[in-house]
Order: C-alpha cells, then structure tokens, then sequence
C-alpha cells in the first residue's frame, strides 16, 4: 500500500473526529466497530471488506453494554448513568438498561437466549441505519466517503480496498484517538465529571468480574499448571490475557490461559514468546471445540475464529516493528519469523 494512501486516510479520520458533527456518541461507537471488525474479519483478495449492520449492532451492544451502568460520582453522593446524546438519552444506552436486569448484567447471557439476542440487535440495527452509518462520512454539509460508499437503505457496507488495511495497522493510534473523542463528549456533556480519572476505565475496561467462570473451565480443561513455566500452580490462577488487553480488548474465552501470578505480571502488556503461542495454537487446536462448548454451558463469550485472527494481527503488527517478545522471567528477544510456523492454524480461522 501507498505511504501516501495512508497518510490521506488518517488526515480525513481526524478531520471526522474534529470537524464532524456529533449530536450524540454512535460515531465513535461506529469508527471503533469498524477498527475492531477489520481485525477479526477477513478481506477479499482485493482488499474490500463487507461487514453486516448485524456484525456493527453486535460491536455496538459490546461497547456500550458496560456504559449504561451507573457511573458513581465521588463527594456527589450519587450515581449516575452518563448522558450520551445532546438531547434526550441515546436510544441504545435505553434499550440495553431495560434488558440488563433480566439476564444479571452478564452479556453472555443475553447472546445465549437467542430471541432476545435477535431483539436487541434488530433494536441496535435500526438505530445504526437511521443515525451514524450514512452520517459517519459528512463533514458540514459535504460527504467525502473515503471509507466506504454511502447506500442508505442496504443491510452492510464495503470498505474500500486499503482502508482495512488502514484500520488494522494503525488500530493501536486510531482507538486512542475515538476514545480520546468519546470521553471529550462525555465530560462536556456531564456535569461533576469532567475532572474523573476513573472515566476511561468505566468506559472501556475489562469486566474483571466475570473472570471466575473462565477459570473454572480452563482450571477443567488445562489442569493447576502455568501455561507459560508448566509447573504447578499451588494458590489460585491467576485468568491471563493471551493477547493482552492493552493491545486489543479482547474477553474472549479461546484467549485465556491460566498462569502464576509471577508469570503473569512478568508477561504484562508484551506478547508471549514463539513457544507460548505453539502451546496456545496446539491448545486451541486439540482442545477448541470442547472448550466452546464448556464457554456456552456457562453463558461465557467466546469466538474461537476471532480470536486466532487477533492473535494473527497482534503478531504480524510486532513483526513489522521488529519488537521484542516475552519469553519467561525478565528474558526478552526479538520476535522472529517463525511465529507464523509457531501459531500453525492457516485456513482454519474461517
């Protein structure tokens, strides 16, 4: 691709998020949906991506599911649900409030009642299709459909061929930039948070809650030994980000592993070594099926096709930069060519 093609696309990105107009935060919800698909979707050969209003109302309920909580606000005395839209509440924060009570605040348990699941995203979708998704490209009154073309009415866009690619490479810078957008908003249009440093991690934190049921399954599937050091671990696992989640949010159940509480702070935000992601790629390959069916039994979110195509991406992105992989203790090396050899699922993220 083009350096020039690169740098046009990330010049008309920040001219959206500064110039464009935002009565309400489903364009930050819609860019970062779009980031995240480009990684867990494939391309066609020549580069477009079709991605369905139903994949964007699922990345919506995702985002947005934690956001319809209340937000405490210190020395207030109160709580409060933050205000998303420049009139009344965003339809979507209302939508998901109702339906939360009834399935304990757990996502999961939504996606695994299907008449409900298929009611919020009919809900969602339409939201999508009347707001953000024909809107997102304006600038004024002028489109400048650099992403994709604008077809008011269809079920799906097409991003156009290198802009995936965009969004991938650059996923990193483009997330911090929406998020950085999407707490501007909030804060202005909040009173009593504007100074709140726990707002970030309201918004788009990990639920650390949930993090018992996984282990539980892994503790079933994988037994008391460290993924990384294979010796046993005699207190309580600690439920370790394979792909850690400052690289990209992903609760996704094929990604934990179970490990030491030394291994897992030494490990951090960096990858895990070529030999780890063998033993995660031989684990998902042997075990991978028996472990979705152990993640839905428990109402816990899993995408085992998503989450080899995230850890393709992370991988291939540090490649790119020539960066260094943990490996155990403080020991780091370079990551080499060979973690491709190393991951040994090819073809079978479909």
């Amino acid at each position: 691709m083009e350096p020039q093609f690169q740098v046009d696309f990330l010049r008309k990105l920040q001219r959206l998020l500064a110039e464009g107009g935002f009565v309400a935060t489903y364009k930050f919800a819609l860019l970062h949906s779009i980031a995240d698909l480009c990684i867990e979707k494939d391309t066609e050969p020549d580069g477009r991506l079709t991605l369905t209003v139903d994949q964007l109302a699922a990345k919506f309920i995702d985002l947005y599911w934690r956001q319809v909580q209340n937000f405490p606000l210190k020395g207030a005395g109160r709580d409060l649900v933050l205000k998303q839209n420049t009139g009344k509440q965003a339809a979507v924060i209302n939508t998901l409030r109702d339906i939360q009570p009834h399935y304990r605040h757990r996502l999961p348990l939504l996606k695994s009642d299907p008449v409900a699941w298929k009611s919020a995203l009919s809900t969602v979708r339409r939201t999508i299709k009347v707001m953000p998704l024909w809107k997102l490209q304006t600038i004024g009154e002028k489109p400048i459909e650099f992403m994709y073309r604008n077809n008011p009415g269809t079920n799906e866009i097409t991003l156009l061929p290198g802009v995936a690619t965009c969004f991938r490479t650059f996923h990193g810078l483009i997330i911090e930039l929406v998020r950085s957008a999407w707490i501007r908003y909030i804060r202005r249009h909040n009173d009593g948070i504007r100074q709140s440093l726990e707002l970030h991690g309201f918004l788009f934190g990990s639920e650390r809650a949930n993090l018992d049921g996984y282990r539980q399954v892994l503790l079933q599937s994988d037994g008391t030994r460290c993924f990384y050091c294979e010796k046993r671990i005699a207190k309580e696992p600690h439920v370790d980000h394979f792909i850690p989640w400052a690289r990209y949010p992903n609760d996704l159940g094929h990604n934990f592993v179970l490990a030491h509480s030394r291994c897992n702070s030494r490990k951090s935000d960096f990858l895990a070594a070529e030999e780890h992601l063998s033993h995660w790629a031989e684990r998902n390959r042997d075990h991978g099926e028996d472990l979705s069916s152990a993640f839905a039994q428990q109402g816990l979110a899993h995408d085992r096709p998503a989450s080899i195509r995230i850890v393709q991406w992370a991988y291939g992105e540090l490649q790119q930069v020539g960066g260094d992989v943990w490996v155990a203790g403080k020991e780091m090396r370079e990551l080499s060519s060979r973690w491709a050899a190393s991951l040994g699922m090819h073809g079978t993220a479909g």
